[in-house]
């Protein structure tokens, strides 16, 4: 995914089943292994974390409210070249015993720098 320096990109990842809570994080490699969290879309609403301080005020994100299926939303804004990063998508199931899916992209930043 590209998107320009300053403004907002939202990335989209679909679910079915029952899920209890989406995920939306940065990866490293592009795995289910998150570096951090920025986003946790519960079936309730969305969670407050703490952020690193460069994502303070830039992200938030919204779920479907049919918990068998639908999509979640995470979206950046005032995009930086340093938000050149693997973002992950990771759908956890309400029972414990079945296996969380994921998905990634990874965005790359164009533009220039106003000084």
């Amino acid at each position: 995914m590209t998107g320009l320096v300053g403004s907002t990109v939202n990335f989209t990842c679909s679910f079915s089943g029952d899920v209890r809570r989406v995920v939306w994080g940065i990866t490293s490699d592009g795995s289910h292994y998150l570096d951090y969290e920025l986003v946790s879309l519960h079936k309730a609403g969305s969670v407050a974390l703490v952020l690193p301080s460069e994502y303070a005020g830039r992200v938030n994100g919204s779920r479907s409210s049919n918990s068998s299926s639908g999509h979640a939303i995470f979206r950046l804004s005032n995009i930086r070249k340093g938000d050149e990063k693997f973002y992950t998508c990771l759908i956890r199931p309400t029972i414990p015993d079945e296996t969380s899916h994921y998905d990634y992209v990874r965005l790359f930043v164009e533009g220039r720098f106003i000084v």
